[in-house]
Order: C-alpha cells, then sequence, then structure tokens
C-alpha cells in the first residue's frame, strides 16, 4: 500500500485543537491566535477540524465504494466511532467522580450521572455537563467540548451511505452526484442567516452544510487519481499561496470551501520521509487525542490555575499518552475484528429475512 502524510496531517490537525481550546480553557482570550490575527476568518480549530472533514470524506467515499452492501459500511463506520467513545465517556464519567464538588453519594443521585453516556453515545443530542464538575473552572462546566463535531460526521456518513446505489455507475455519474450535493450545500450555506436557528437535536443546518461542503469536496477529489496528478507541487505551492493572500476578501469563506481541500490533500498523498510512517510507528492517534484532549485539559485547570502556554504544555503529552492506550487497547482491537462483526451480523440479517 502506498504511503502518504495523511496519519501525520490528522495529528497535527487534532493538535491543533488542543492548541485552541488552551486559550478559552485558560481564561487567556474567547479564541485563539490565529483568529485575532485574521480578524476571525481562521482559528487554529477552524483549521484543524475543517481539516478532518476533508480528509473524511476523501477516504470514506472510497471506503464506502469497496463495501459489499450497507451492513458491512456501518459496521466499519460505528467500529471506528463508537468503542473509542464510549471509553472516554466512560474514563470522563469516572474520574468526574474525584473532581465533583460535593459529596459522592449525591453524585450518585443526580440524573445526569445516569445520561451522560447514554445521551452523548446517541450523536443526536449531547450532555456537555455534570452539575458540579469543573463548576469553578476558568471555562466552567462543560466536560468535553470536542464532542460536537462526531455528530457532524457521523451525519454525514449517513448521508453519504446513499451513494452505495452508485456503486456500479461511472464514476463520471458519480461525480455529478457529488456536484450536486455540494452544491445543495452551499446554497444552504449562503442562507445562513435564514436557517442558523434550525435544528435537529444538536444537528445545526448551517453547521451541518458548512461542514458537509468540505466533506463533499474531498469525497470528489478520492474519485481522481491525485498521485498522478503533473506538476503537483507547483500546485500545492500556488493554492497555498493564493489561500493566503485571499485572507481578507470579503469572499474568502466561500473562496476557500475550494482551495483548502486542495491544499490538505495535495500534501495528505505526498509520501514525505518520517511524515509517512508515523502512523506505523506510534499509532493512529489523531482520534484519541481530539475526544481526550478537552477533558483532559479541563482536569488540569480544575487541579492547577495555568496559563495558556503551560496548559498546552502540560496537557499535550498526557493527551499524547491516553490517545496511544485509545489506539492501541480500545480502536484498533475494534477495527481489527470488523470482519467478525460483519459476518455475525450478516448471518443474523439473513436469518430474520428467511424467517
Amino acid at each position: 500500500m502506498h504511503k502518504n502524510n495523511f496519519d501525520f496531517l490528522r495529528l497535527i490537525f487534532a493538535l491543533l485543537v488542543v492548541v485552541h481550546h488552551s486559550f478559552p480553557l485558560s481564561g487567556t482570550s474567547e479564541q485563539d491566535a490565529l483568529f485575532y490575527a485574521t480578524h476571525g476568518l481562521l482559528s487554529f480549530s477552524y483549521i484543524g477540524v475543517r481539516g478532518f472533514f476533508v480528509i473524511s470524506g476523501f477516504l470514506i467515499f472510497p471506503s464506502l465504494m469497496r463495501s459489499k452492501n450497507l451492513i458491512d459500511y456501518f459496521v466499519k463506520r460505528v467500529l471506528r466511532i463508537y468503542p473509542g467513545l464510549l471509553v472516554v465517556l466512560a474514563v470522563t464519567l469516572f474520574i468526574s467522580m474525584f473532581l465533583y464538588d460535593g459529596n459522592i453519594i449525591s453524585f450518585f443521585k443526580m440524573k445526569e450521572t445516569y445520561t451522560y453516556i447514554p445521551i452523548n453515545l446517541s450523536l443526536i443530542k449531547l450532555q456537555n455537563y455534570i452539575p458540579g464538575v469543573f463548576g469553578t473552572n476558568v471555562f466552567p462546566r462543560a466536560i468535553n467540548g470536542s464532542l460536537w463535531t462526531i455528530v457532524y460526521e457521523f451525519a454525514l456518513y449517513c448521508t453519504i451511505a446513499f451513494f452505495i446505489f452508485l456503486k456500479h455507475k461511472t464514476i463520471f455519474f458519480q461525480r455529478i452526484v457529488l456536484l450536486f450535493f455540494i452544491a445543495l450545500f452551499f446554497v444552504i450555506r449562503i442562507f445562513q442567516n435564514q436557517i442558523e436557528t434550525i435544528h435537529i437535536g444538536t444537528l445545526g443546518l448551517y453547521m451541518f452544510a458548512h461542514n458537509g461542503i468540505y466533506f463533499y469536496v474531498g469525497a470528489l477529489l478520492s474519485t481522481y487519481d491525485l498521485q498522478k496528478i503533473k506538476y503537483k507541487f507547483p500546485i500545492l505551492i500556488t493554492t497555498f499561496l493564493v489561500w493566503v493572500l485571499l485572507i481578507g476578501n470579503p469572499n474568502f469563506e466561500l473562496i476557500q470551501y475550494f482551495l483548502f481541500p486542495v491544499i490538505v490533500l495535495f500534501f495528505g498523498t505526498y509520501s514525505t520521509k518520517y511524515l509517512n510512517s508515523i502512523g506505523e510507528k506510534i499509532g493512529d492517534l489523531s482520534y484519541g487525542v481530539y475526544i481526550y484532549g478537552f477533558p483532559i485539559q479541563q482536569t488540569l485547570m480544575h487541579l492547577y490555575s495555568l496559563s495558556c502556554l503551560q496548559l498546552t504544555l502540560a496537557a499535550t503529552p498526557i493527551i499524547l499518552v491516553f490517545a496511544w492506550f485509545s489506539w492501541h487497547f480500545v480502536e484498533k482491537i475494534a477495527l481489527n475484528n470488523r470482519s467478525k462483526v460483519y459476518t455475525f451480523l450478516e448471518k443474523k440479517w439473513s436469518l430474520k429475512t428467511i424467517a
């Protein structure tokens, strides 16, 4: 299999989110330094999260096309998200017992103690607090402010599942349908002011369209063999320079929907020495970094009074350790057993169908 830079990129994107959260969680400022430097057009978190959606669309669409059926596809998607999510919720709930402001008996009397895991696992609504936990923090109450993006990620997994019925169609036809979805999301995005209040649970229509553009542009670009594109490096550099030079342009937000994915995917499909083997050496830590970062940072702020820089430096190695354990003892094991889960479900489904 051709090596690439995607594991490295995803890890960097996850760490950018950690850096971003250090600003509000330490009370330094509501946003990070990049946000203020670009007058609100970009932030470390913006780059990290949107980069995730671009790469996700680029990798998920080919995975869908290779899937035997929808059961096979959703087994892979569920096993990629839920085992790590379940464990981080359980670990967070356990730690919350010791950080709770009251006594342990009152902790177990609260309804929120028992709803924290199931509500967050639903990926429809989110419960981001338990009364008495992190209540005195600089950024109060929030336990894991990163989980909201997983709701959108899984929703996009569900929408793109439609394409499995087109897997035997020509690539040209698939591209046309992908372009239709991109255009649809783009139109919805333009009417931001009219739709910002429309929500289904945690899922907001505006934010769904916003992230959906990145996801589907990534999916569209996956239908091209980026490895064989001539003058790939000059295109990458030129696109990056145009992206930077357009910061401040009134239409930057709309234009960069199509520039940013090119930068991410052209660099990601490169095979750069040392960067291309990071996944083999330490594992794919990006998801673990992302889901453990916020609660670990909040815990450190609860225990100590840290500046933004101190919080970033103290939290990062701890987060990486938790992410390493998450990958090697939870996520990787779940993914390695996806064929067994699929076979079991296929047999159960067949028996139910026959019955």
